[in-house]
């Protein structure tokens, strides 16, 4: 009886994690524990990207992100200068992922960025990769531009939706 039981249980919870639903994870920037991002020449590549991205590791502690699902980051900030096309990775930080890997193989931009006025928008990623450690969010661009983007709360709260 007991190993019906054990056999049932099993094959239930393999059945669950078959079809289980793929989830949403939100990010409000304005979350980050950094709250101005410097965006400065990359001393191990060609481009300019913040010099430490915005980390949301803590809102995903007990739940990370997998495969199929899909995290919406969502923005609203200043920059201090004119940017011409900002673009924003999801990725893993971590010394572990040795510094990048990408959560998900999207990369987003937001053009003709003015200096001083509010940018506010949301994008949605589709997860390919399970986070090592940390849930980063990344900037970049291949302007000779050093900025600084001051981030605000979009309204949303960040966490599993």
């Amino acid at each position: 009886m007991k190993k019906l039981f054990l056999v049932t249980l099993i094959s239930a919870l393999l059945t669950a994690a078959v079809f289980a639903e793929p989830k949403t994870y939100v990010i409000d920037l304005g979350d980050s524990n950094i709250k101005t991002i410097e965006v400065k020449k990359n001393p191990y590549g060609d481009n300019y990207q913040n010099v430490a991205p915005a980390v949301f590791t803590n809102y995903f502690k007990n739940s990370m992100p997998v495969p199929g699902d899909t995290i919406e980051v969502h923005y609203k900030f200043t920059s201090d200068v004119d940017i011409p096309g900002l673009t924003i990775a999801v990725i893993d930080n971590s010394p572990k992922a040795n510094y990048w890997l990408e959560i998900s193989s999207q990369y987003q931009t937001i053009s003709d960025i003015k200096a001083g006025e509010v940018v506010q928008g949301v994008f949605v990623y589709k997860v390919n990769a399970k986070p090592l450690v940390d849930v980063t969010v990344q900037f970049l661009y291949n302007d000779k531009i050093d900025s600084k983007l001051k981030l605000q709360k979009a309204g949303v709260k960040t966490g599993k939706k």
